[in-house]
């Protein structure tokens, strides 16, 4: 009598052992995330939703692929698709940030740290771009790759756009990178400097929000600018309007961005910093004064590639840099303002750069609308 009891009774706990085993997740307690506060999802044409959800949605990759042809570069992709009917439809996301990146084949030790962009159960998911080797390690579910060959910096970043574009879900924010880049706080170390840039996108959106690279000291040199033109500015801001910055890592809302790309890669033979002009040329005519510049934010670059490199910008490519922009002219765009800037820029070049009122202008209000042209005619010289 007492065996067939425990036999039981073993029995019995085998059964409740087997149950907790089958359920779908461990009975884990998480501490919330005060970053995230997600939004629901939307399709490609919806307004992006900046008032946050409750939840995540998951990125499970279909491994089929579609071949892309970039006609500017003649560079072939090969795109993983993720959920949705067809290929390069992208994943159905309810995250608000994408991050977009190039490297040589798998997202870099670097940035898989849950520290930057290793975890994907926060407000982000991650497009690759493999320049080299196609990459095989699909370990990180947020993380999407596409292969592409003979891309050059700015035609591989293109690719990126172009593909982004094309999928089901669209972001808030776009964020462009290089792959060697490690962020830093110069003030706060207690908290990820990746999730503060997204904290302060959420709580200023602006138009376009970027870094400074400290080994070039661009911060430096608006400091002093700001000085020399008697521009009011608080030393200790945590960010400032500026028409000037850097390519290395650039946040782009998603109603500028299909306004300022894809990048002019006209002139990539001569040099790759040519694309990057002329996007902060059309930043300053559509975008003046929606352009944010995060002060205590850094990212610190690793490794730097051969490529071709001079500031020899002609009038010529300051005119191609301006060419089309009336196109993306919204109800605030006053042609009269935007002819005397693109004037400037083809007359004085860089020079009109370092001495335009725009660098005077105050920084971004916190959530002002993202539109071209809000402040075009602004203390316009």
């Amino acid at each position: 009598m007492k065996k067939a009891v425990m036999i039981f009774l073993l029995c019995c706990l085998a059964t409740v052992l087997f149950c907790l085993y089958s359920l779908p997740g461990p009975f884990i307690y998480k501490k919330p995330d005060p970053f995230l506060n997600l939004q629901t999802h939307h399709s490609v044409g919806e307004e992006p939703n900046t008032q946050g959800g409750t939840g995540h949605a998951a990125l499970t990759p279909i491994h089929t692929t579609a071949r892309v042809e970039n006609a500017s570069s003649d560079a072939v992709v090969e795109v993983m698709s993720t959920e949705g009917p067809t290929a390069g439809d992208g994943p159905t996301s309810s995250h608000r940030f994408l991050y977009l990146l190039q490297t040589e084949k798998c997202i870099p030790s670097n940035l898989r740290t849950n520290e930057a962009l290793g975890n994907g159960n926060l407000d982000f998911d991650v497009l690759v771009l493999s320049f080299k080797h196609p990459c095989d390690d699909h370990a990180l579910s947020h993380v999407q790759y596409i292969s592409g060959a003979s891309t050059t910096w700015t035609t591989g970043r293109n690719l990126l756009f172009e593909t982004a574009m094309k999928w089901n879900t669209t972001y808030l924010y776009y964020i462009f990178m290089d792959d060697d880049v490690m962020l830093e706080d110069s003030e706060d170390r207690t908290v990820s400097p990746w999730r503060k840039f997204e904290a302060f996108l959420l709580s200023v959106e602006p138009a376009i929000a970027a870094t400074d690279l400290q080994s070039q000291d661009l911060l430096g040199r608006l400091r002093r600018t700001h000085k020399a033109k008697g521009c009011a500015r608080r030393e200790d801001a945590a960010y400032i309007g500026t028409l000037w910055y850097d390519a290395i890592f650039n946040a782009f809302h998603a109603k500028a961005v299909k306004h300022l790309l894809p990048y002019i890669s006209t002139f990539d033979q001569q040099t790759w910093w040519a694309s990057q002009m002329g996007l902060i040329v059309r930043s300053e005519i559509l975008f003046r004064g929606q352009i944010a510049f995060l002060t205590k934010i850094h990212p610190r670059s690793g490794q730097s590639r051969p490529y071709p490199r001079n500031l020899n910008f002609t009038p010529d490519m300051y005119r191609q840099f301006t060419s089309g922009l009336d196109a993306h002219f919204g109800p605030k765009c006053r042609t009269t303002c935007a002819q005397a800037m693109i004037d400037q820029w083809i007359a004085f070049g860089t020079n009109h750069g370092w001495d335009s009122v725009s660098l005077c202008l105050p920084p971004p209000p916190a959530h002002d609308p993202v539109e071209p042209c809000l402040y075009q005619c602004d203390l316009l010289k």
